[in-house]
């Protein structure tokens, strides 16, 4: 709640089963990308063992008009 109060076990209990919910999982696969809108989305990840590379890029969002239709 921010104001350093206890949460309840049954608000993050609920919280825990949203997110469970609407969670989405797949298998990654040789290639795969991955591109998250950290606006849009709430993310994390499971447990990895294995090589990987991560490559990130940031960006502000802009109210620019797009290109689309043109």
């Amino acid at each position: 709640y921010g104001d350093g109060g206890v949460i309840p076990d049954e608000v993050t209990d609920h919280l825990r089963a949203v997110y469970r919910a609407n969670s989405v999982r797949f298998d990654w696969q040789r290639d795969d990308v991955l591109i998250v809108d950290n606006m849009l989305t709430a993310h994390a990840r499971e447990p990895f063992t294995g090589p990987r590379r991560i490559a990130v890029a940031m960006a502000e969002p802009s109210d620019a008009p797009s290109d689309e239709g043109s």
